[in-house]
């Protein structure tokens, strides 16, 4: 969910939109080879992997250096194991090859206390926000000089994101927000205008600031998705 670079050869990917995107491709193509007589569905609950494997693949696309790929990986591999499983694809079990998901955390351990060179930090590390929660909450704060946007998704959980000690020197900023059965707040100060560009499906954008003292000021911009659940911007 991150907003395109502005330098040359920059790519971004917008995590929110393609974890919507990829449900719903999924969806639709095995409804199709429903239709078929391909595949049978029966309890469309046995399709419940396929959030797994939008949220790996999420993860897995974001851009390189970016955390959580590692977690992307085994949010696929489990998915799909388990849509296969639910779908009688495949005659094992998941719980029987739960050690070798011990042994990827040893290797991803292991491989993390090699003692890789730490890139150097930015000008402003606090520039840009990135938080990802499933069944549980995170808070992030930002103190930024030059806040730039980020993305936030909240799956099952919540998230926090506190921008009332940071400006926007560009004149806007880019936040892309995705939530499904949860919910986020985002606290903003009193002198930024929000423009809400969300799409809420079963749920709702609410913008609970006090913008009659932001006219000409900094503007922050809401973009995403709220799937049965709610995002609130207040003061």
């Amino acid at each position: 969910m991150m907003e395109a670079g502005t330098e040359a050869g920059t790519t971004s990917r917008n995590a929110s939109r393609l974890f919507a995107g990829l449900v719903v491709i999924a969806l639709g193509a095995i409804a199709l080879l429903d239709n078929f007589g391909i595949v049978r569905i029966g309890n469309v609950w046995r399709l419940w992997p396929l959030i797994l494997i939008a949220v790996g693949l999420a993860k897995v696309l974001r851009p390189r250096g970016s955390p959580g790929r590692f977690a992307g990986v085994l949010f696929f591999a489990a998915g799909m194991w388990l849509l296969m499983e639910n779908l009688g694809v495949w005659p094992y079990s998941l719980g029987d090859l739960w050690p070798l998901f011990v042994v990827a955390i040893g290797v991803f351990l292991v491989w993390g206390g090699l003692g890789h060179r730490a890139a150097a930090p930015g000008p402003d590390v606090g520039s840009r926000i990135s938080s990802f929660s499933i069944l549980g909450g995170s808070e992030h704060k930002s103190k930024s000089e030059d806040f730039q946007g980020g993305d936030a998704t909240a799956i099952l959980g919540g998230c926090k994101i506190d921008l009332r000690q940071a400006s926007i020197k560009s004149g806007e900023a880019v936040l892309d927000v995705f939530v499904l059965w949860g919910g986020a707040e985002i606290f903003v100060p009193r002198e930024w205008s929000v423009v809400i560009k969300g799409a809420p499906i079963l749920g709702g954008f609410e913008d609970k600031t006090d913008s009659s003292r932001a006219e000409g000021g900094p503007r922050l911009v809401i973009r995403g998705a709220a799937i049965m659940g709610g995002v609130e911007i207040k003061n």
